[in-house]
């Protein structure tokens, strides 16, 4: 609280005004704003050049230990296959881990369009419809009247809430020169 008192002091005493005065003022303050927003561009664009920096060591850390992680894992392959050979057992349990070989389920590719016209020819309880509102399409074609919408034969549509909002403040600087 000293502090915002203090200041409010200094400010007074300099001269400087908590108040634009005029369209100079105005002007010197959307000129602020542009520095100030220069300076964002500036940090953000700093922080990114950082951050590539930062992404591309993580991304020869980690390449480097995939490979050495692949390796290793290329000769525990290579070792199951020749412990498990004569085996019923599928997998070799160590102090550090296990490893072995699972059975994978078949991969199947299939062409959803062909399969949509088989189904609704031969099965279509395995057909899916899906319903959804086009809001934009009926906003467009109704009006606002104080806290309703009204469509386009006069009936207030159900289900809607309209709240009026107060005039947003905002400021633009435009585009700078470069």
């Amino acid at each position: 609280m000293e502090e915002m008192e203090k200041s409010l002091a200094e400010a007074m005493e300099s001269g400087n005004s908590f108040y634009l005065e005029n369209d100079a003022d105005a002007d010197s303050a959307l000129h602020k704003i542009q520095r100030l927003n220069r300076g964002i561009e500036w940090a953000k664009k700093l922080a990114e050049q950082q951050k590539q920096k930062i992404d591309l060591w993580l991304e020869q850390q980690i390449a480097n230990r995939q490979e050495a992680i692949s390796s290793q894992e290329n000769l525990l392959q290579l070792y199951a296959e020749d412990r498990l050979r004569n085996s019923k057992r599928k997998s070799v349990s160590l102090p550090n881990g296990k490893f072995g070989f699972r059975k994978q389920p078949p991969k199947i590719t299939h062409d959803d369009t062909i399969l949509l016209a088989f189904a609704k020819e031969a099965a279509p309880q395995f057909v899916k419809v899906k319903e959804s509102l086009d809001w934009a399409g009926l906003k467009k074609s109704c009006i606002i009247d104080q806290d309703k919408m009204i469509d386009e034969n006069g009936e207030v549509l159900p289900g809607i809430t309209i709240e009026q909002q107060e005039a947003k403040f905002y400021v633009d600087i435009g585009k700078e020169e470069e």
